[in-house]
């Protein structure tokens, strides 16, 4: 009956080196396990004992280097090296450039700082739990799941890495932001009142506000998408805009149009109402020169892409002084989803316009694919201005 014996060194470790003198130097041994399960006997020399296993040392170093597992994440490693070792090989994926400013910034300012000295076998579920729950505490419900999707990522990375058994992220308690009133369509009078006042907002009418917003419900789509509208996705003579593009602001880079596959945005050909043509046909007629190597239809008063955010503060500041404190620009989108709605589209129809992958995520938030759909250019017409002032 055999004895259980010395556990075996992990692969890619050694055991306890040794030094002999060997004439007039030293020589450095110890045994090395491959990552084939095998061990090897390794031995480099030198003047003294020190810088034989100096020598020695390196030689190891690089072994394993060279077979694949430099850097090696174990569960003795911090998580700010698990961190950097997952984002060196996420950041290389096919994601969007705001997805990955997203999880860069909530590796840099909370993860890392809240949780970087641990060592990987110390990031429990209960660890993970206590964590997101003081992120969304401090800093609210959105980036607490944001934070949840990038440590689960890790940890995930970490199990391909056989630094830990399991993802303790599966068990941490789901992220449950508090229910907010969310944005309703606007009734025909009420658009029709927002639209008169901000023919006497001065400031609205230079920052192009109205026609932005007319641009969002001849189309129901994002801000981030409108700003992104460029004149070659126009065909005025077809009624059509060829449309799956956002305006995103990367660090380092500034703002750029991204083209996405995601579900999220994805590229579809929307057909626009009569009015909506009319809009674009008028900018057109005034159109500006680009200073940039887009062409966008609305852009800033220095002739570039126009921020998304800066857009939303914009219409942000110009409601509040017209006295509309409730009313965000998510608002229009939804009216413009709602119009499709009393039209009679389908769920799939509506969810095509809107740019969503699935019809319930449509009926579960704005009721409420990609071809051309000219019931929707149709329904669009209800919203016209001229359609408005005659049922108002």
């Amino acid at each position: 009956m055999g004895g259980t014996g010395r556990p075996e060194t992990p692969p890619g470790t050694y055991g306890k080196i040794r030094v002999y003198r060997a004439g007039s130097s030293f020589r450095a041994m110890t045994l090395y396990r491959e990552f084939d399960g095998s061990t090897s006997p390794v031995e480099r020399y030198g003047p003294t004992m020190a810088a034989a296993e100096r020598n020695l040392k390196k030689a190891l170093a690089d072994r394993v280097t060279a077979a694949g597992g430099g850097d090696e994440i174990t569960p003795e490693s911090r998580v700010k090296a698990l961190a950097e070792h997952w984002w060196t090989e996420f950041h290389q994926l096919d994601r969007s450039p705001g997805t990955l400013q997203l999880y860069r910034d909530r590796l840099d300012n909370q993860i890392i700082p809240g949780l970087g000295q641990l060592r990987v076998r110390e990031l429990t579920t209960g660890a993970v739990n206590r964590f997101i729950k003081t992120v969304g505490h401090n800093h609210g419900a959105a980036i607490a799941k944001v934070c949840r999707t990038v440590l689960s990522n890790m940890c995930g990375h970490a199990c391909r890495l056989d630094a830990m058994k399991i993802n303790p992220c599966r068990e941490v308690a789901p992220v449950r932001p508090k229910v907010k009133n969310p944005p309703r369509a606007l009734s025909t009078v009420e658009l029709a009142q927002v639209r008169a006042s901000f023919t006497y907002d001065d400031a609205a009418m230079r920052q192009e506000l109205p026609d932005m917003i007319d641009g969002m419900l001849c189309t129901a789509l994002r801000i981030a998408e409108v700003l992104a509208i460029q004149w070659p996705d126009l065909d005025l003579e077809a009624g059509t805009l060829l449309t799956g593009s956002v305006v995103v602001r990367v660090k380092g880079q500034g703002l750029l149009v991204k083209t996405t596959t995601t579900s999220k945005v994805h590229e579809r050909l929307l057909v626009l109402p009569g009015w909506g043509v009319d809009l674009f046909r008028r900018r057109q007629e005034n159109r500006r020169a680009s200073k940039i190597a887009w062409d966008p239809v609305f852009m800033s008063s220095a002739g570039t892409l126009k921020d998304p955010d800066n857009a939303h503060t914009q219409l942000r500041e110009a409601f509040d002084r017209m006295g509309y404190t409730w009313l965000v620009p998510h608002h229009f989108r939804k009216t413009a989803a709602t119009a499709l709605d009393k039209a009679g589209l389908t769920p799939r129809e509506i969810a095509d316009q809107l740019g969503h992958s699935r019809a319930s995520m449509t009926l579960d938030t704005y009721m409420g694919r990609g071809i051309v759909n000219p019931r929707a250019g149709k329904a669009l017409e209800r919203l016209s201005p001229a359609e408005l002032r005659v049922r108002t």
